[in-house]
């Protein structure tokens, strides 16, 4: 009983100090400014109607919507932001986000991260996605994207905080916080063509919690 209680209060701490802050971008009041501090948010237009990836929080929770996946063995790192459309900017009517594609998933072969640490040979790079070997996907909600589009994935700032979680011990290690912020633009052929441009995110990453290697 102790040990739940010990593990409710964790979460609840680590779900106070997660979370997404929204501040308008200056020239679209409907995507967020860019930024480099950790505000969990994302946005772009696609197809000229705005769209965000943003941290969902809730009672002794956390819903990460943006996701590294290093595998090492597949000698590939994948990016994914899962996201939604701006209800108030739609220029053509959508029944239903599960009707249309709001997640996209970038793969860069031949990137490895080893370790959280790894993360800041990220600093200062961009990735030309030729649909190839680099490419984006876009996809429905809780789908498997299986397009391939082209476009470029810039990660401008790779940035280490502090200890947050972990002892150190073999089976418990150190995690840090990590923030990756950076640009995006993407074209991609679905049931349609999608063109999306101006993309920028500001993300909060913790091994094991939205950063994984296998």
């Amino acid at each position: 009983m102790k040990h739940f209680i010990r593990l409710l209060i964790l979460t609840i701490l680590l779900s106070a100090c997660k979370k997404n802050v929204f501040v308008a971008d200056t020239n679209n009041s409907l995507l967020p400014e860019y930024s480099e501090v950790g505000r969990n948010v994302a946005g772009a237009l696609i197809n000229d109607t705005s769209w965000r990836c943003q941290l969902s929080t809730c009672f002794a929770c956390v819903a990460w919507n943006f996701y590294i996946n290093s595998s090492i063995p597949g000698d590939s790192t994948s990016f994914t932001f899962q996201g939604a459309y701006t209800s108030n900017s739609i220029n053509f009517i959508f029944p239903s986000n599960y009707n249309v594609p709001t997640d996209f998933k970038v793969v860069v072969k031949g990137l490895k991260i080893e370790n959280q640490d790894s993360l800041l040979k990220l600093n200062n790079r961009t990735f030309i996605l030729d649909s190839a070997n680099n490419y984006v996907s876009i996809a429905k909600s809780y789908q498997t994207p299986n397009n391939k589009g082209f476009g470029s994935f810039t990660i401008t700032k790779v940035q280490k905080g502090g200890w947050h979680f972990g002892d150190g011990s073999p089976n418990n290690p150190k995690v840090y916080l990590f923030i990756l912020s950076g640009r995006f633009n993407f074209n991609i052929r679905y049931d349609r063509n999608y063109l999306i441009k101006d993309g920028r995110y500001d993300m909060q990453v913790y091994l094991n919690t939205n950063f994984y290697v296998n």
